[in-house]
């Protein structure tokens, strides 16, 4: 898989989205960062769903698998963060972690011809059974129980960090009170191989996962699959059947473990995947910087080509929108003053347009302001001394003739009330109106 990083990163929401980390068969998974003030940056996983935008049963598991994850809150857990739509197309913001998957790192300590010590197994299998912990006992907005399952527990979804924190990821498939998406009847979710015999049946519960969970220890140690078989139906016949070989070597002090976690009954397997982690460290398991020392030796090089194409990807950027200034709300009124200051001075000149100008207000500069139709102004006269202009003639106002008032009617509200022999005021309603 090649780490390359796109010249240029698409913009979703608040975030950049790169080059594939990994492609499923449903979604892939993108490089990303987070945008955010004053130069804030910082590294993020996107999930993509690969079915388009118009296929209501994909986007449905996809909000459900974000919805889900968001509940549980663990550091075995990998977390959700964010889920943004984009032109019809459904992302989830996941927590970005150098590492690589368990099942990545088999396959590489195998190539290598390394075996892989039984406490580094046991580390792994006791983290992620702790995240599995978390995700069965996780509950709703209204405190109750979701009855969350995982139901594809495999090395595929299993990420170990460069830090030594083994991760659970991906609830795609994760059956839960509330669901929005359902399986439909006859439909299988998750691996075959890793597959409890009550999956197969159509019931699934907590037990059903440390089940799953119990398959990849024994494959971790032996170094071989379990229910493996050239045909689909063969593989279901052999998880329903649930014939578990013996560990040899120094893997065999685990077989009690294995043992129980993979009874075919499961009133009979451990409890909780809690107390199955618990039986796991304690037979023996590595530290946190041996788990990290080990995933470094594997696969240092694939998580180099990731950091430094995360390097090129803080450092890419895109035209960000300017936002708007903000508006100045004074600018409306201040307008309104100045409409109402012209319009009381023309109001003031078209009434007084005959009457001298008093003494009192002192004439507006004509430089300052100019009301009314523009003077054309006279030609020059070749005398220096102006020419005195015969001033207009004003004609002064008749005296009206003065009219006797009309005699004014009673006014019955004066007063507005009436005052009884008691004494009592009673307003009169006509008055009010």
């Amino acid at each position: 898989m090649s780490a390359a990083i796109p010249d240029s990163p698409r913009l979703i929401g608040r975030y950049l989205m790169a080059g594939p980390i990994a492609v499923g068969g449903m979604a892939s998974v993108h490089f990303g960062k987070v945008r955010g003030d004053a130069g804030f940056s910082k590294p993020v996983a996107i999930k993509r769903m690969l079915a388009p935008s118009t296929d209501l049963e994909a986007r449905a598991m996809l909000l459900d698998e974000a919805r889900l994850a968001s509940r549980v809150r663990h550091a075995n857990v990998v977390q959700t963060l964010d889920v943004v739509e984009e032109a019809r197309e459904l992302f989830i913001v996941l927590e970005y972690v150098h590492g690589e998957t368990f099942d990545q790192l088999l396959q590489r300590a195998k190539a290598s011809k390394q075996p892989v010590a039984p406490s580094i197994v046991a580390a792994v299998i006791a983290g992620s059974l702790r995240g599995l912990h978390a995700a069965h006992e996780a509950k709703g907005d209204d405190g109750q129980p979701l009855d969350l399952v995982h139901r594809d527990v495999s090395p595929q979804n299993l990420l170990v960090g460069i830090d030594g924190v083994p991760r659970v990821l991906d609830f795609g498939v994760a059956r839960a009170r509330g669901r929005l998406q359902g399986t439909r009847a006859g439909q299988l979710k998750g691996k075959l191989a890793y597959l409890s015999p009550e999956q197969v049946h159509g019931e699934a519960s907590r037990r059903s996962d440390i089940f799953s969970a119990g398959i990849v220890l024994w494959e971790a140690l032996a170094g071989e699959r379990l229910f493996d078989a050239p045909s689909e139906a063969e593989v279901l016949s052999k998880v329903l059947l649930c014939r578990v070989p013996a560990l040899e070597g120094p893997a065999e002090r685990f077989q009690a473990v294995v043992d129980r976690a993979l009874e075919r009954d499961p009133e009979a397997r451990f409890a909780t995947a809690l107390e199955m982690a618990e039986a796991v460290e304690g037979v023996g398991a590595a530290s946190t910087a041996e788990l990290a020392g080990w995933v470094k030796s594997l696969a240092s090089d694939v998580i180099g080509l990731r950091e430094r194409a995360l390097d090129q990807l803080q450092q890419a950027s895109v035209p960000v929108p300017v936002s708007p200034a903000p508006r100045n709300r004074s600018g409306p009124f201040i307008a309104l003053g100045l409409v109402a200051l012209i319009g009381a001075v023309a109001a003031y000149l078209g009434t007084n347009r005959a009457e001298p100008v008093s003494d009192v207000a002192e004439p507006l500069p004509p430089s300052k302001v100019s009301i009314g139709p523009p003077v054309t102004p006279a030609p020059e006269s070749p005398i220096e001394k102006p020419v005195e202009r015969p001033r207009a003639v004003i004609a002064k106002p008749q005296p009206k003739p003065v009219l006797e008032p009309a005699p004014r009617p009673p006014n019955r509200c004066d007063p507005p009330f009436t005052i009884d022999a008691s004494g009592v005021k009673t307003f009169k309603p006509e008055c009010f109106k």
